[in-house]
This record gives structure tokens, sequence and C-alpha cells, in this order.
């Protein structure tokens, strides 16, 4: 994928003739980035602003190329998904760079909790509109994510999504992955403290989230991204109709009454198991148990639709 517009100078003023100046960061192995990048620009250009669009070999290459950056544009624009946000996101929490998406992932978790357009062209002009929205992020062991992060069941999907299966089946290609591990899943015992609560949790699957929708699950009603406080659900499956009994929780958004689903909201989790088990963020394998989670609030602004600011 060819640069479109690189800005040569490092340190340049932020403003330049009225412009706004924008780093743009594309992941070259998003599923749909290759056929969408120019139309992006063209988009962006319309709407006066001058980018910086440097080649990144992969998603992690944007946090060189944001610390090179950062203090001569404007905004952050990341055309990705969600593995590509969380990359930025690492470089991004003390910056004061207002964040704008592009979604060209294949679940777009983030965008999704935000309102945040699938289409390209109405994405870009969400970033040229200005209106922004001020929300919170988790750390989970000094390792920041937008959407949330998971014991269980979770890493181990992940494990198995290659980009193969990712590029062939999409979205689908997380449910097929989830129903195999679902099959040999065990479930494991998960000792949680949630600000200052002590308990343990026999489970398959932890999930402690911070937005609305992740991995095809639905938080409950009262969930916000900018709530300054992170939501916990344990699913057990110990029963044949576990599964069939979380589900309709996930999709009526009521857990208190599903005897397989256990939730608990706060600022701070730490959760310990009897071995080291993976945890996985946004989608990406980052650490191992015991995990110390926290809520960073008003860590990160971002481009939204009006109704949504």
């Amino acid at each position: 994928m060819k640069s479109a517009a690189v800005d040569p100078l490092r340190g340049a003023p932020a403003q330049q003739a009225g412009r706004r100046i924008a780093l743009l960061l594309v992941n070259p192995q998003a599923r749909t980035a290759a056929d969408r990048f120019d139309a992006a620009v063209q988009s962006l250009e319309a709407a006066d602003l001058k980018l910086v669009t440097p080649d990144l070999d992969d998603k992690d290459a944007a946090g060189d190329a944001i610390a090179r950056y950062a203090d001569s544009c404007d905004l952050v624009i990341v055309g990705g998904g969600d593995g590509s946000l969380h990359a930025a996101l690492q470089h991004l929490v003390g910056k004061k760079l207002p964040l704008g998406i592009l979604p060209l992932g294949t679940a777009n978790d983030l965008a999704k909790s935000l309102g945040v357009p699938s289409d390209l062209v109405a994405a870009c002009r969400v970033i040229a509109a200005g209106a922004r929205r001020q929300i919170d992020v988790g750390s989970v062991n000094g390792t920041y994510f937008f959407n949330e992060m998971s014991i269980g069941m979770s890493p181990t999907v992940s494990r198995l999504l290659t980009k193969d299966v990712k590029a062939k089946l999409g979205i689908f290609a997380l449910l097929y992955r989830a129903l195999q591990v679902l099959r040999r899943m065990r479930r494991f015992a998960a000792q949680v403290n949630c600000d200052g609560k002590e308990i343990v949790l026999r489970t398959v699957q932890l999930t402690i989230g911070n937005s609305q929708s992740f991995g095809g699950f639905v938080a409950s009603d009262e969930a916000s991204i900018d709530d300054h406080k992170l939501d916990l659900y344990s699913v057990s499956f110990r029963y044949w109709w576990s599964f069939p009994e979380a589900l309709q929780a996930m999709t009526l958004r009521r857990y208190d009454d599903a005897r397989s689903v256990v939730t608990m909201h706060g600022k701070a989790f730490d959760i310990r198991t009897k071995r080291p088990r993976p945890i996985e963020a946004d989608g990406e394998i980052v650490s191992m148990t015991p995990a110390r989670v926290r809520v960073v609030p008003n860590a990160i602004s971002i481009f939204v639709p009006a109704a949504e600011a």
C-alpha cells in the first residue's frame, strides 16, 4: 500500500494555514484496508485535513508512528479493527490527541459501541464534523484495553483465529472457533477481589468489559464506556441448559436471573487462578494471571456522531 500524503516534517507547527494535521494509520493487514484506503484519503482530504500517512508494516508499527509524529499533529486516525486500535491505544494514553476511527476490521466492537458508522465515507464525515466523546479505558497488568479483557475461552479462541481464517470467514470465524473451543472447555476456579469484595468463581469464561459490545457479547444496560467503572461477567456453562440460558441473558441484556452468569461492577479487580492462564485484551494475548485490572477514567477523546458526543 502506498503512502498518500506523507508529511516529511517532524516537529512542524500543529496548524498550517488553518488546516488540521491528521496522522492516518491504516493497518495493511486489515480485511478491507487495501481496497478502501484510497477512498478514506479522498474523504479526509475533502474535509480539509492535511494527512501524515506513514507506511506501516503491520498494526504494531502504529506505536512508533505515534511517538514520531505526536508533537506535530492535531489528531490521530486509525483505520483497522479492534486489534489496530488496541495497538495504537498503548501509545495514545497521556498524549491528549483525539482519535478518529475508520472501521476496517472484522468485528469493529469499539466503533459499534460509540455509534461510528461502518460505511467508510460516513465515518470520515464523523471525524470531519469534530464532535467528541471522552471515554474510559481499562488496564490489565499495565496493558490498556478499549473493550474487554478475558480469561478462559476467549484467549483460546484468539490463538486459533489465524489471519487466513479471519480473511475467509470474517465475523463467522469468531463463532466457528468459539463453538470448537466450547466443546472441550472445562471450568476453572478464579478468586476475584472487586473493590475489596472477595468471591470465588467456577467459570469457563471470565470477562471484564468496558464498552457496550465486545466479541459478540452484549453488556448489561447499566454498562457504559464513560461511567468510570468496569463490568465483570462470569459464565459457568455448568449444565447442558447453561448455554441457551446465557444466550438468552445476552439477548435480553439481563443477567441477574441467569444462574450460569455472575456479574460484578467496580473500579478495580484482582484475579488469581490456581495456575497461570492467558489473558486476552481486545482480541490480543497480552499477559498471564494473576490479573490486576483497573479503570482509567477519561483516558481518550474519540470522534463520534453528534448524538453520541
